[in-house]
């Protein structure tokens, strides 16, 4: 009865659009955040077009809103003609974000593309909007290095893992924050490190979606 009623007095939508390179985890993190089915590929780009769900929310009775609405973009790097045959994908649908959700990947030392993007697409930025950086595949993170890989048993990251976590946070914030300069309000609270494949630190992702702070 109290989701019920709460319904009547929440603001209509959400809009949380999901951004980020070509093979980062975008739809696989929407359907394990969501619970959607919508096709991935370890191999190939299977994102050629905006695709998006309405989706009535529950489980968060702070939520402020009846409905949110999550919308996933072609990533960026495909090739140059996909570049930019997708702008226009990423103009439409940025201006019309309450939030961001910038994908990226934790196994990696090369931003400079999504360095790139964000500076490119900072002019659609509205300044209400609220940008999250989700750093996917911690569970590869560091194990290039012969650090000790993610523990599946346990379902977290290892001691190693979690050691080079803040090293990490610290790296892609200057990066990010650097891009966006000012032009919306970026703190490095609002990075949130996850794995896709292993499901830890979803619920943190979340809930940082749903109540942007």
């Amino acid at each position: 009865m109290i989701r019920y009623l709460a319904r009547f007095f929440k603001n209509d939508r959400l809009t949380v659009v999901f951004f980020g390179k070509t093979g980062v985890g975008k739809s696989s993190t929407l359907n394990a955040l969501f619970g959607l089915n919508w096709p991935t590929d370890n191999a190939v780009a299977c994102t050629k077009k905006p695709q998006f769900a309405d989706l009535d929310i529950f489980d968060y009775l702070d939520f402020p809103h009846q409905q949110v609405r999550v919308v996933d973009l072609p990533g960026i790097g495909e090739s140059l003609t996909g570049d930019q045959k997708y702008r226009a994908y990423y103009k439409k649908w940025i201006s019309q974000a309450d939030s961001l959700v910038w994908v990226t990947q934790a196994d990696t030392r090369a931003y400079k593309r999504d360095e790139i993007f964000l500076k490119q697409l900072k002019p659609f930025f509205k300044p209400s909007l609220f940008l999250i950086v989700a750093l996917n595949k911690i569970d590869c993170l560091g194990v290039y290095e012969g650090e000790k890989p993610f523990d599946p048993e346990r379902g977290e990251p290892s001691e190693d893992q979690f050691r080079l976590i803040p090293e990490k946070i610290d790296d892609v914030y200057c990066i990010f924050n650097s891009a966006v300069d000012g032009k919306i309000t970026f703190d490095k609270n609002q990075i949130v490190t996850y794995s896709s494949v292993y499901g830890w630190g979803l619920e943190n992702l979340k809930i940082k979606i749903l109540t942007r702070r």
